[in-house]
């Protein structure tokens, strides 16, 4: 862990250019040297920010996102800056268009091929027993060579066995909060991610899941 003042952080910025923000100021920003430096900003006096700091928990997800075959940002370097209450971290971003993003621009027939394969990542991400609170379009990135990766993985568990039927559920309900991203996965294309994750997580987990997209389109009816 690298303890910074307020004036090293700012030198190390020097440069930089602002990813996100918010009304509290700099959540991400891209270094001159090309990574990324991420901060966390403890938003309550008596918080589990205090004993386990967000980028620590980042780092360890993604670390054990890898280990299981699954791309994520690799960490370079863990950050505290006590003057300011933040803590944060440095690292080497993954190559890639969020899927939000990236779907816009397919044409019906290449979405099909991406819900499908998307279906399919969904059913390995739960068999892995990985449940992403954060889990949306915008955190999924499609890489260069084909594969999905996983960012912003901070508010994750990582069970050692696959998800129950309401983790799954649960983990449905994160996926569905953007209506952007449920238009394209419980409505025009929902039947063509259920044949994919079937294939990776199995026919009684992809009638499940059904279920779940079943109770969704009920509450928003």
């Amino acid at each position: 862990m690298t303890t910074l003042t307020q004036a090293q952080l700012k030198a190390r910025l020097e440069g930089s250019k602002t990813i996100e923000e918010d009304g509290h100021g700099l959540k991400v920003a891209e270094l001159a040297d090309g990574s990324f430096l991420k901060l966390f900003r403890r938003k309550r006096l008596l918080s589990s920010a205090l004993w386990a700091p967000p980028s620590v928990r980042f780092a360890r997800n993604a670390e054990r996102l890898i280990a299981l075959g699954i791309p994520a940002p690799v960490t370079l370097e863990l950050i505290l800056v006590p003057e300011l209450e933040l803590n944060g971290l440095r690292y080497e971003p993954v190559a890639g268009v969020t899927l939000r993003n990236h779907w816009r621009e397919l044409n019906p027939e290449q979405l099909e091929e991406q819900l499908f394969k998307f279906g399919t990542f969904l059913g390995r991400v739960h068999q892995s027993g990985i449940y992403f609170r954060s889990l949306h379009l915008g955190n999924v990135l499609s890489m260069p060579d084909g594969q999905y990766a996983l960012i912003d993985v901070s508010d994750m568990k990582i069970f050692s066995r696959p998800l129950s039927a309401w983790q799954r559920a649960r983990n449905v309900q994160h996926l569905l909060r953007y209506q952007e991203d449920a238009t394209w996965l419980a409505n025009e294309h929902q039947a063509t991610l259920l044949r994919g994750y079937a294939q990776s997580a199995g026919q009684s987990a992809a009638a499940q899941l059904a279920q779940a997209f079943a109770r969704h389109r009920q509450r928003v009816s």
